[in-house]
């Protein structure tokens, strides 16, 4: 099979971005109620009124706790994030598109990445963003490319493939009790019928804190945590989707994880895929259910910034080799 293969998006969350879980519950929130007397209801209680009402500055509260601890780890070459974008590619806008004429609705590109016809996609429309965090950092993939294939062995450590006994680490959230305890969180999947779940558990005890329903259709082969989300493997009626889920706490309660995009990815591999495996830049890995190969995948995101002063266009992804097509709407 040649590579690269494009796999498309059959699915994307309404709100179009990452941060589209809207309203949800943060482990801040405990903490701050924590600093309540122990007989209070409200800090025993974290579905009682006075967390609610003080879970929206929690919230706040957490991002900064975020930032700050960002800002420190990049000052060190050992511990700066490596995923964070460093690259961008752009485009001088052609003489010929008017960016000042009012009754010109906008800027279309359009690409064709190698590797889009094999998956019956002939060309890609770039999507415009105009709101610099949400293209840096919240936007959803536009597609997924599988750029290679390998022997499991060689590529990847057979031995170190999905150990995980109890479960996939959320390394971004904790569960702290009204004791102010902090308890390690994994995600486990059950194929229960009719519907199969997710388990929100206890690394050590396996307690369950939250069960929902499994996103996505058909029964989940694997699944690993990257950056607040889960990727599962899907299997449904002899085809495979790669699902995209929110890993928030929502609020109110809901029966299911907040389902944020899905792709096809059927027709991508020569073997049946099995299990995942996220990388701490982005990439991710799938291997076969025999383990004896192992594919690539890269998500692209197709999207692209205007620069109007200066008559330049930025992407996220490189098309250096298929070119883009600019002109006005």
């Amino acid at each position: 099979m040649s590579y690269p293969t494009q796999c498309p998006r059959t699915y994307s969350n309404p709100g179009g971005n990452l941060a589209a879980s809207g309203y949800y519950r943060s482990s801040m929130t405990q903490e701050v109620a924590n600093m309540m007397p122990p007989w209070m209801h409200m800090r025993e209680n974290n579905r009682s009124i006075g967390q609610q009402f003080i879970s929206p500055a929690a919230l706040h509260l957490k991002r900064l706790e975020n930032s700050l601890n960002e800002s420190i780890k990049s000052k060190f070459l050992t511990t700066a994030s490596l995923d964070e974008i460093d690259v961008l590619y752009r485009v001088k806008v052609p003489s010929n598109v008017d960016l000042t004429d009012v009754s010109a609705s906008g800027v279309r590109c359009v690409a064709a990445p190698s590797g889009c016809s094999p998956s019956g996609v002939s060309q890609i429309w770039v999507s415009e963003i105009d709101n610099l965090e949400e293209f840096y950092y919240n936007v959803l993939p536009t597609r997924i490319e599988v750029t290679s294939s390998g022997s499991y062995t060689s590529t990847v450590d057979g031995v170190g493939w999905h150990v995980k006994p109890s479960g996939i680490l959320d390394t971004e959230e904790k569960q702290i009790d009204y004791w102010n305890d902090h308890h390690e969180i994994t995600w486990c999947y059950t194929d229960d019928s009719p519907v199969g779940h997710l388990r929100k558990q206890d690394r050590d005890s396996m307690e369950d804190y939250e069960i929902y329903e499994r996103p996505g259709t058909g029964s989940i082969t694997d699944m690993d945590f990257y950056r607040g989300t889960l990727w599962s493997i899907n299997k449904h009626v002899g085809s495979y989707y790669l699902t995209v889920a929110s890993a928030k706490t929502q609020m109110p309660n809901s029966q299911s994880l907040d389902t944020l995009a899905i792709f096809n990815i059927t027709d991508a591999f020569s073997l049946e895929p099995s299990g995942i495996l996220a990388a701490d830049d982005g990439k991710f890995w799938i291997c076969d259910t025999n383990k004896t190969r192992i594919f690539e995948i890269n998500p692209r995101y197709d999207y692209f910034i205007l620069d109007k002063d200066n008559r330049y266009i930025y992407f996220r992804e490189d098309y250096r080799d298929s070119g883009v097509f600019v002109s006005n709407t």
